[in-house]
């Protein structure tokens, strides 16, 4: 069994971000499996007197909490502890905290590095030119440094062997069975089931929520709209959000919400609405079909790796057609509608379930530790599944 650290997330358990929810999955899995795994987690994400969790060392490092500093100052003190405890895999999730592999690398040779793209996060909008620029240096490192890398969508394995010219694993995402919830904590919010469009996810500018808000406003609705999120450092989006769909009585800004709340949410609607222009692949898609909603899609590629026969897509950015999506959905028959859903629920069963996900990255880590020595930087280890 393998000593496993893992660096690059807020922490587990998971409530917001979706690495933090991947890494829960996986991990607490592997956990099971007789893996002892260290999860590295920031202080103001994990209360005090968390040390073990689902099978899984919690440890604890502080940072400071900026924006700009969170990921970079957490990842170089996790680095430092890394090289201290000598695991024998560090796994490293998003580009950023690729800035330290080498560290790793240069005290810890016999170390293997895993790194894992969930999207190229310096496209991120809300990110100024410089802190782009530093980001697109982690990515830099992600191709040279890990001995293994890891993406969660081919359309992320495409742009790897392109730009870099290295190969990737392709191990998407998983999603766990639906949880379904009657209405409850929904009614709160003056809802019922069946009767709102749901959005869910951080209310950052890729995501385009304000298409949605357009959308929905285009003409007249015998449903709701319910936003699902918060700012993740856009305060300025957010505020925009709202004065965009002020005075509007049907639409809802229901905030962060986790666990049974968000179940509930997910339980009761009448379609899941993603707009985004950027992605990696969104697990909150994976969990809106796993609840068998009829999921509205913008065709970027990595939606239509999950979606690709879809016939409820739109062109990024396309409110008229977003509209009409809408208008759509609200004008099937509800056995149309359990026809579309049951199709999603069937994709996520067939291609996108936790255990074998896990199995995969789990074989690539006893693959990893059957090497004598560690590769050379800008190494192009072949992959299976290309």
């Amino acid at each position: 069994m393998a000593k496993i650290a893992v660096t690059g997330l807020r922490g587990v358990p998971a409530t917001w971000g979706g690495v933090e929810h991947q890494c829960e999955q996986t991990y607490a899995r592997l956990a099971a499996r007789g893996h002892q795994v260290t999860i590295y987690a920031r202080t103001h994400y994990v209360p005090e007197g968390l040390d073990f969790y689902r099978g899984m060392t919690v440890r604890r490092l502080p940072t400071i909490n900026t924006r700009y500093t969170e990921a970079f100052v957490h990842t170089f003190l996790s680095v430092l502890d890394i090289i201290r405890t000598q695991p024998r895999i560090v796994h490293i999730y998003a580009q950023g905290p690729c800035l330290f592999s080498p560290l790793v690398r240069l005290f810890r040779p016999r170390i293997r590095i895993f790194f894992t793209c969930t999207g190229l996060d310096w496209q991120r909008k809300k990110w100024p030119q410089w802190a782009s620029r530093v980001i697109r240096l982690g990515e830099v490192f992600s191709a040279l440094f890990p001995h293994y890398r890891i993406t969660v969508s081919k359309d992320l394995q495409n742009y790897y062997r392109t730009v870099y010219g290295v190969s990737t694993h392709y191990i998407p995402n998983g999603v766990e069975k639906a949880k379904r919830r009657a209405p409850a904590i929904i009614r709160d919010f003056g809802l019922e089931g069946g009767g709102y469009f749901l959005s869910v996810g951080r209310l950052v500018p890729e995501k385009r929520i304000e298409d949605l808000v357009k959308a929905f406003l285009a003409g007249p609705r015998k449903s709701k709209l319910v936003i699902v999120g918060g700012s993740a450092g856009t305060e300025e989006y957010v505020e925009r959000l709202k004065e965009a769909a002020a005075g509007a009585q049907n639409i809802i800004f229901a905030g962060y919400q986790f666990g049974d709340a968000l179940a509930e949410f997910f339980s009761n609607a009448l379609a899941f609405v993603t707009p985004s222009e950027l992605e990696g692949l969104p697990l909150t898609l994976l969990e809106a079909m796993s609840y068998g909603l009829p999921c509205i899609i913008s065709d970027i590629p990595p939606h239509m790796e999950v979606l690709d026969d879809h016939r409820f897509k739109f062109p990024v950015g396309d409110v008229r057609a977003l509209s009409n999506l809408m208008n759509e959905i609200e004008g099937m028959e509800e056995s149309e509608l359990a026809a579309v859903g049951r199709h999603a629920v069937e994709i996520v069963e067939r291609r996108f379930d936790w255990d074998s996900i896990v199995d995969q990255i789990e074989r690539l880590y006893m693959e990893s530790l059957g090497e004598e020595a560690a590769r050379t930087p800008g190494n192009r280890n072949t992959s299976k599944n290309e």
